[in-house]
């Protein structure tokens, strides 16, 4: 294997485009955390979404109705979390449990009733995402590879990490939000509606896990797997709180994630046998995990004496 200034740039595009869907799960993540909204089910509503951006495309043909149907799935799966879990005080752990079970035994269901399979569908009809090609960048050699296949939802990942910043940190909407999950009693009493702002806060980020979605099934390839999220949304919960809940925390622990799947890309063609390869990723996650656990304890420690 060669490693060039080109492969290099070929290992940073895939970065990108691995890394991306869990960028947005991760900020979904990120806004459940600050109103105090466990939510483990970003899994199934990650799975669920992708299914039906891909059922879609497939029956219309309209990549901006596909992408709206997304979202609207995966908010749609976020409010029935949030409102189990907010208002009838449902445990999180189960209730997400039980999303992600049935997403995947309903877009498996489906995937078997429509199409006749239960494993890969994919149909030489259905057009994906378009790929961006900037204008100065393209003319670029390096760079242009950087950022080849790149689609509008992936430059929109990392803007999206920058609103959300600014609406946490920067507004009053924000500061209502990052209160009620430091203090629900506290935010309460100064007039805040904890209920209402949990529920609508969680359901409207679920829309970022809708365009999630849209990448694995319609992005850089155009097919849907059965699974085909491959635990995105629990690596995205570790990507979260590695962050710390931090909107531009989550770029960077998301871009850890995404090289790591890369890097497993990047290596098929090598003597390590595939099997070791898939574990790459949810290694990291472990690693990652108990290297910040570790540094956390240390602090806490600190602090003490």
């Amino acid at each position: 294997m060669t490693i060039s200034i080109e492969y290099l740039a070929q290992v940073f595009n895939s970065t990108i485009r691995c890394m991306t869907p869990i960028l947005l799960v991760t900020l979904c993540a990120s806004v459940c955390s600050k109103v105090k909204v466990f939510n483990i089910a970003l899994e199934g509503t990650l799975l669920t979404s992708a299914f039906f951006a891909y059922l879609t495309q497939y029956f219309t043909h309209n990549i901006v109705l596909s992408v709206a149907v997304a979202m609207l799935i995966a908010m749609l799966m976020t409010f029935i979390m949030s409102f189990f879990i907010v208002q009838l005080k449902g445990q999180p752990m189960i209730v997400g449990m039980a999303l992600n079970t049935f997403a995947l035994g309903f877009t498996t269901f489906l995937l078997s009733m429509i199409f006749g399979t239960k494993g890969t569908i994919s149909d030489p009809s259905v057009k994906g995402l378009p790929k961006i090609n900037l204008p100065v960048i393209r003319d670029i050699p390096v760079v242009s590879t950087m950022f080849s296949t790149l689609t509008i939802i992936d430059y929109a990942a990392f803007a999206l990490a920058v609103v959300l910043f600014i609406i946490m940190y920067k507004t009053v909407v924000g500061f209502r939000l990052r209160a009620i999950g430091i203090n629900e009693s506290a935010a309460s009493s100064l007039g805040i509606n904890v209920k209402r702002y949990q529920i609508i806060a969680t359901t409207l980020s679920g829309s970022m896990i809708g365009l999630a979605g849209c990448l694995l099934s319609l992005g850089s390839v155009t097919l849907f797997i059965q699974n085909i999220s491959s635990a995105r949304g629990y690596v995205a919960l570790a990507a979260n709180n590695l962050a710390n809940a931090h909107p531009l925390g989550a770029l960077l622990s998301s871009a850890l994630f995404g090289f790591t799947k890369a890097l497993a890309q990047v290596l098929q063609n090598t003597a390590i046998k595939q099997q070791l390869l898939e574990c790459i990723p949810y290694i990291a996650t472990i690693a990652a995990m108990a290297i910040y656990n570790g540094i956390a304890k240390r602090r806490a420690k600190a602090i003490k004496n």
